[in-house]
């Protein structure tokens, strides 16, 4: 297949890591395969109620809002720009078959680099005299962005152009916490902001065109699945904002309260209830063969609730806690 030089030498770039793989007989795979993961939704999420929960309520805060920006700005520039995977679009790429079940939507630009960016390089900017903080987000960042080249599911693009996207993400989040702390009543405005973004940005996706390619009598991508999972993330968005406004305007819980051992055990329980949580969605998604409106719906509303627990629910109860 011919190419124009753009892509052709990105494509040799992965054509270059993957005989990397077959070389070293695949001894890199297990480390790659691990470092991605730090761009997926569990560990950062994770992270965030570590920080929201229990360290700095502002900066877990910051992080979470930062993730959040860097999805709605992830799903709108895949839609925008439908670039197809690697193996797509030149069938001598052979991703890692452990990888492709996380490789969903479009390649451009990368969701792991954005999820990376906007969680550790949020934690680094919030964290930058910490030293050690700063320079462990930056390797995670950089091995995210090669763990997507690695294991070849984005090319060089994906991920360069992913990482500038979200460190604006981060400048624009940076921008409304600080909006948001000028006055008490600037929260309700952010709350609309937030809902008006979101209807954008699902009308967009769900009644846009699409490029629609066959191959032998086969789609080469249905853009469904984008669309539900926009719509299902977007639960977790209007969750979490409608969390966030609760708590400060009716809870105001404090995360430093609290012995380091107090710590631990409030957020082992805050995240068995949410890996409860989060597990629901396995029925939901079950649901959907069967009855799509009634999944979606369901998985809509648990993710509404996920975010919810996180902002809200969960503080409320860690204020009670402490109390007593």
């Amino acid at each position: 297949m011919h190419y124009g030089a753009w892509l052709g030498w990105q494509i040799d770039y992965l054509l270059w890591f993957q005989n990397f793989r077959d070389i070293t007989h695949h001894i890199f795979d297990n480390f790659f395969l691990t470092i991605t993961t730090f761009g997926e939704i569990i560990i950062p999420i994770i992270f965030i109620c570590t920080l929201y929960w229990t360290i700095n309520k502002k900066i877990g805060q910051f992080v979470l809002w930062s993730y959040i920006f860097g999805f709605i700005a992830n799903i709108l520039a895949k839609t925008t720009a439908c670039i197809y995977r690697p193996w797509i679009l030149d069938t001598k790429i052979h991703p890692l078959p452990q990888a492709i079940p996380a490789a969903t939507g479009y390649s451009f630009p990368s969701g792991h680099t954005a999820g990376a960016v906007t969680t550790w390089g949020g934690t680094a900017f919030a964290f930058w005299n910490n030293k050690l903080v700063r320079y462990t987000c930056l390797a995670i960042i950089i091995g995210v962005m090669i763990s997507r080249n690695y294991v070849g599911v984005h090319t060089p693009q994906d991920v360069v152009v992913s990482f500038f996207l979200s460190c604006i993400v981060l400048w624009i989040a940076n921008k409304a916490i600080s909006y948001s702390e000028k006055d008490s009543k600037n929260d309700k405005y952010i709350i609309l902001a937030v809902l008006t973004v979101i209807i954008a940005m699902l009308t967009y996706v769900i009644f846009k065109s699409y490029p629609i390619h066959y191959l032998f009598g086969k789609i080469l991508y249905d853009p469904t699945p984008m669309k539900y999972e926009a719509i299902v993330r977007s639960g977790f968005i209007i969750g979490a904002f409608s969390g966030w406004f609760i708590e400060k305007r009716f809870i105001n819980f404090s995360p430093e309260t609290g012995t380091f051992s107090q710590k631990v055990a409030r957020l082992l329980v805050g995240l068995t209830f949410l890996t409860c949580l989060y597990s629901i969605s396995s029925i939901f998604k079950n649901m959907m063969c069967e009855n799509l409106t009634l999944g979606l719906s369901g998985m809509c509303v648990q993710h509404i609730i996920l975010g919810l627990f996180i902002t809200c629910i969960y503080p409320f109860f860690i204020k009670k806690y402490n109390r007593l």
